[in-house]
């Protein structure tokens, strides 16, 4: 953020066909799409990096599908960011991941430092898994952390505002909308 003096990046976390619209749908994730799309293109305007992680599992032979069956298969239009974040190859980042963490067993905390990035604004489904778990190995890896609240969201309101709580006691985070965090990258 500008006033913190650190070159900021926003990791976009599983804002996906699959969670929006395929197997694993839910209401409240339609409700973050336009607050998402605002905060990505507008960050992107700016020069501020963007990065997607995206589930990307193995058909057949993921741990994860054990507890939420298939989705975001490697290849498949469920693992690929929704049209309206515009994800660019050319000139966004992307992190596929096995895992909830961002950071677990993936090249985020390399591609992060050759960026030069100090502070890490999050947005994404889930708050209480996959955003919760990048928070704290963002946390562990010494970043700093903003929540895009109204980009970010989980099952149920409860879920969500327990993360939230969660994250600001253990990891410091910080929570801010998106009309604030882009007023201030």
């Amino acid at each position: 953020m500008k006033n913190a003096g650190k070159k900021t990046a926003i990791i976009v976390i599983d804002i996906m066909s699959d969670f929006i619209t395929g197997p694993l749908k839910f209401d409240r994730g339609k409700d973050i799409v336009e607050s998402s799309a605002r905060l990505v293109n507008g960050a992107r305007s700016k020069g501020v990096p963007i990065i997607f992680a995206c589930d990307a599992h193995y058909k057949d032979i993921d741990r994860e599908f054990e507890l939420w069956g298939e989705h975001a298969v490697r290849g498949t239009e469920g693992a690929t960011p929704i049209k309206e974040l515009n994800y660019n190859p050319n000139t966004d980042y992307m992190i596929y991941k096995r895992r909830y963490s961002a950071f677990f067993k993936t090249d985020l905390d390399m591609l992060l430092s050759e960026l030069g990035v100090e502070t890490i604004v999050l947005c994404g489904i889930h708050t209480h898994i996959c955003v919760q778990h990048t928070a704290a190995d963002a946390y562990f890896n010494g970043y700093n952390i903003v929540l895009a609240i109204d980009a970010t969201t989980a099952f149920t309101k409860q879920d969500h505002d327990q993360a939230v709580k969660f994250m600001q006691d253990m990891y410091g985070v910080v929570v801010k909308d998106t009309k604030t965090i882009l007023e201030e990258i």
